[in-house]
């Protein structure tokens, strides 16, 4: 394995140190803003948004020639499916996402069957440039078995449940533990302090680190300030997240414009 990736997102994950990221609805032009603000990954937010493919990637690129850790949230809907069959669009819509300059893939999922939809792009050679010889696949091998990254979103009960058969799939990298919708299914809607749900991210913790994998998690929208979204981090950190997502860039965007307006009208 080569130890130069050229992100610091893998160097932090190989050295067992935290690393801190965010989730963007596109937005080429942010990238380099978010790379001078010392974010190791960028999270493009298929589901939630109108990104299309040519803007995804627009901002991989961008954020591979930062050095930022391009990924994607590609759409999945693990609420009201109701299928025990898992969607096989999963996998062509990663193919297509990897095509497009993404490194690492984040997909929501309600069994471990939908994430083992995906686990055998950890070694596949498709969607990651053009490949005209046996040594050309064989760099191309290499790169993704040191820099590919698979991690599964658990916010619905169905993935919970099944949080270790998950972990227990080769070709996954960990899981990424979406709190705002965990906490929603566990009935506690925004209580991300909740012992059920902080319990729920240490167990995928102690799970995955048990593994050699790693887990991402989110700070959420219930802390409604910079120091909030700060104090929840460290509270992930505490429990183990080896991954955490600042809460999206849209968010902190409103945040930080609402202090300065509001500290602006009430000295008028």
């Amino acid at each position: 394995m080569s130890d130069n990736t050229g992100y610091r997102l893998i160097d932090h994950l190989r050295a067992r140190r935290r690393a801190l990221g965010t989730m963007a609805k596109g937005g080429v032009n942010l990238v380099g803003h978010l790379a001078s603000a010392g974010l190791d990954f960028l999270i493009v937010d298929m589901m939630h948004s109108g990104v299309d493919w040519t803007e995804l990637s627009h901002v991989c690129w961008k954020a591979r020639a930062h050095g930022v850790y391009p990924m994607v949230r590609l759409p999945a809907d693990p609420w009201t499916s109701g299928s025990a069959r898992a969607d096989r669009r999963f996998a062509v819509d990663a193919q297509r996402a990897l095509s497009c300059g993404v490194e690492g893939l984040v997909w929501s999922v309600a069994s471990a069957e939908d994430a083992r939809a995906l686990a055998h792009l950890a070694g596949d050679p498709h969607g990651t440039g053009p490949i005209t010889d046996a040594p050309e696949r064989a760099r191309v091998l290499e790169a993704a078995a040191n820099t590919r990254l698979l991690l599964p979103l658990v916010e619905s009960r169905g993935a919970l449940n099944e949080l270790e058969a998950i972990l227990d799939l080769e070709g996954i990298s960990g899981v990424f533990m979406g709190c705002s919708d965990l906490a929603e299914v566990l009935g506690h809607p925004l209580d991300y302090l909740h012992p059920e749900v902080l319990g729920a991210v240490e167990r995928a913790c102690t799970a995955a680190h048990g593994r050699g994998k790693v887990v991402l998690a989110n700070t959420g929208y219930a802390f409604d300030s910079i120091d909030g979204q700060i104090a929840h981090a460290r509270r992930l950190e505490q429990a183990g997240v080896d991954m955490i997502m600042l809460q999206t860039v849209e968010f902190h965007v409103y945040l930080s414009t609402r202090a300065v307006a509001g500290a602006l009208r009430a000295a008028t």
